[in-house]
């Protein structure tokens, strides 16, 4: 029984190394667009670039009396903003990126002389929304933001 088996593995090895190989081959070379017929089954999706002046203009924060008003994108990255709330408000450094489809936008500010509180902001132009992160310096946390465009 074990060389009966032995016999038809290899057998069976010889036929795929001989016969189904060499056919696999001669089968790739008949047809020289054979390995084109899986570049086309695939997805491929080219990003859509935004205009970055879609974020300029007036915004608002839901629920909050803040406002951020986006005045200038300079080629540089940088950003002219103006961020108003209750109290004084220091921008300390603002700027823009724009990486694959999505347009971001950062504001590094000091309030009441405290340094360390921050927004991160993506634009969704779909909704025509800034959404994002807010960083407060006091302590240390978190909070997802929503800023709508004022008309």
């Amino acid at each position: 029984m074990q060389k009966i088996t032995f016999l038809i593995s290899g057998f069976l090895l010889l036929f795929v190394g001989f016969v189904m190989i060499p056919f696999s081959v001669q089968a790739s070379e008949m047809n020289p667009n054979s390995s084109i017929v899986f570049k086309h089954s695939q997805k491929h999706h080219d990003p859509i670039i935004q205009d970055k002046n879609l974020i300029r203009g007036k915004w608002g924060m839901d629920d909050s009396a803040i406002e951020l008003q986006v005045l200038e994108l300079l080629k540089n990255g940088g950003l002219e903003v103006n961020y108003s709330n209750s109290k004084l408000v220091f921008i300390e450094k603002a700027g823009w990126t724009q990486s694959s489809d999505v347009l971001r936008i950062f504001v590094i500010y000091r309030q009441d002389d405290k340094p360390g509180y921050s927004l991160s902001l993506n634009y969704v132009a779909d909704k025509d929304l800034l959404v994002g992160i807010y960083t407060d310096a006091l302590d240390n946390k978190s909070y997802n933001v929503t800023f709508r465009r004022i008309k």
